[in-house]
């Protein structure tokens, strides 16, 4: 066959192939984003923080990553859309009565082929947040439901905590690709219009200090300071003139201590009186 050695190479050694398409296993896949933090890899631990996306992070991790984004090779990726803190809502989730610590604390990326319990649960049906069942959170108060109960509970007012919630407030936990590209448009939205009306509100400051430095405001402001300065002198003066006053006027009975210099002492005093006294 023209091989060295005899050889007969089959067509796959010869022939490059398309690459097949990599299924990931659905359950590790699930695990890792509902039990794991989607920035640091590690087993969510309280506080948990969720962004407008809807993934799960320790908050630990959002700071690390803040102060350096750099913490993580793929921070930018995951999280770029988060610039502070006020990008995140913490989660009052319930606890999971029937965790058991020992039995996850070697839970790695590594090994979740093996079942892992969530540490928490609906506070409505029970249901563990382990993403078989859809789970929703209120970004007006934190609190964390299954979709399905959420909808059971008649009213607008969150079950937990009792504060009131539109339809707007209710945001997916790990929605699917879809709902997250919609929910990022969303949020690329809200950013905007809260920019444009940062801008306005600065433009409006800017404008009144503007008109506060006028120049009539500014004439009016001198003439007052003028008039204040003139009745400011003048009663300085009244004040000087009338304590001058009141130093040249000495009151009768200090006058009959003294005897007045231009008077002639025609009268003998009791060192004169009865002797003989030329004058």
């Amino acid at each position: 066959m023209g091989n060295d050695g005899g050889s007969i190479p089959r067509r796959i050694e010869l022939v490059k192939e398309k690459a097949k398409h990599v299924v990931l296993n659905p359950d590790i896949e699930r695990a890792a984003a509902w039990l794991h933090c989607a920035l640091s890899k590690l087993l969510l631990e309280q506080p948990v923080v969720s962004c407008g996306l809807g993934k799960l992070y320790n908050q630990d991790a959002i700071i690390e990553y803040l102060l350096d984004p750099n913490t993580y090779g793929d921070g930018d990726k995951i999280c770029s859309h988060i610039t502070s803190l006020k990008d995140t809502i913490k989660l009052n989730l319930t606890p999971n009565p029937s965790f058991d610590k020992s039995n996850n604390d070697s839970a790695t990326m590594g090994n979740l082929d093996r079942d892992i319990r969530s540490k928490f649960i609906c506070p409505i049906s029970m249901k563990e947040m382990n993403g078989k069942h859809r789970f929703v959170y209120l970004d007006s108060c934190g609190c964390v439901f299954a979709e399905q109960a959420l909808k059971e509970i008649p009213g607008k007012e969150c079950f937990t905590c009792g504060k009131p919630f539109e339809k707007e407030n209710i945001v997916v936990i790990n929605p699917t690709k879809e709902e997250q590209d919609a929910m990022r448009k969303k949020l690329e939205e809200k950013k905007a219009k809260a920019k444009a009306e940062k801008k306005a509100k600065k433009n409006g400051s800017s404008k009144r200090k503007r008109d506060s430095n006028s120049p009539d405001k500014a004439a009016k402001k001198t003439a007052s300071t003028i008039h204040s300065s003139a009745a400011a002198a003048v009663m300085d003066k009244v004040a000087q003139d009338l304590a001058e006053k009141q130093k040249t006027q000495v009151s009768s009975a200090v006058k009959s201590i003294f005897s007045s210099s231009d008077k002639k002492q025609m009268d003998g005093n009791y060192l004169t009186r009865g002797t003989f006294t030329r004058y």
